[in-house]
């Protein structure tokens, strides 16, 4: 009853069943059983685990076969990983979060543990945020698409970036927004570096490229 229920609601239970058990009788009888004894995991899930978010940080070990929790380690360092490694012997293989601390608690161990990294899920992240990247780096030598899908047969290349399409979509509309501020902030007579380091936080080349841009 305690296991299923916990205290208070077990003890209600218990209750409507006809023999009374209170809250703390049935915590202690949880409390005195004996801890499961699980032998280690061959495939081990590391990934952090947010105490606090964005203030305090542990590190969360899943037995990714198992589907459970096997430990939950102070701090999400390579230290405590590489401890835990040397001494709970049988991990074969790591699946770990992208972090690089966990990539060198794993080298630390002895001998040092395969890791598949990072997961599906940061895998297509990645994927995501590099495509992205690459074609907004490359817009000027895209073209707009003819109704066929085709080009014409007398357009050549030129090699000049047309400018007759205005850019449509979240990331165009995040940097319009970003061109705007610097550009009224450069209006009030801040310095580009100052607006970089002091106001956005952003990169000096960053704030230089969106100053010299007139549009």
């Amino acid at each position: 009853m305690g296991l299923a229920l916990a205290e208070r609601a077990g003890a209600r239970l218990t209750a409507h069943l006809g023999f009374g058990a209170g809250r703390m009788t049935l915590l202690r009888r949880v409390m005195a059983l004996p801890e499961p004894q699980f032998s280690a995991p061959r495939v081990l899930g590391v990934n952090d685990f947010a105490i606090r978010c964005g203030q305090t940080y542990s590190t969360v070990l899943t037995s990714v076969e198992g589907h459970r929790v096997v430990d939950v380690l102070p701090a999400r360092e390579a230290g405590p990983l590489a401890a835990r490694l040397i001494r709970h012997s049988g991990v074969e293989i790591i699946c770990r979060d992208r972090a690089g601390a966990y990539a060198e608690g794993a080298r630390r161990a002895a001998p040092p543990m395969p890791c598949r990294s990072p997961t599906g899920s940061h895998l297509w992240q990645g994927l995501g945020r590099a495509a992205e990247t690459c074609v907004a780096a490359h817009r000027s030598c895209l073209r707009n698409p003819t109704p066929s899908g085709m080009l014409p047969q007398d357009t050549r290349p030129t090699g000049k970036p047309q400018h007759d399409a205005e850019p449509v979509g979240r990331r165009a509309e995040c940097k319009k927004a970003a061109h705007a501020l610097v550009h009224e902030m450069l209006a009030q007579g801040h310095s580009r570096r100052a607006i970089a380091r002091q106001h956005l936080g952003w990169g000096l080349n960053t704030v230089l490229r969106y100053a010299a841009a007139a549009r």
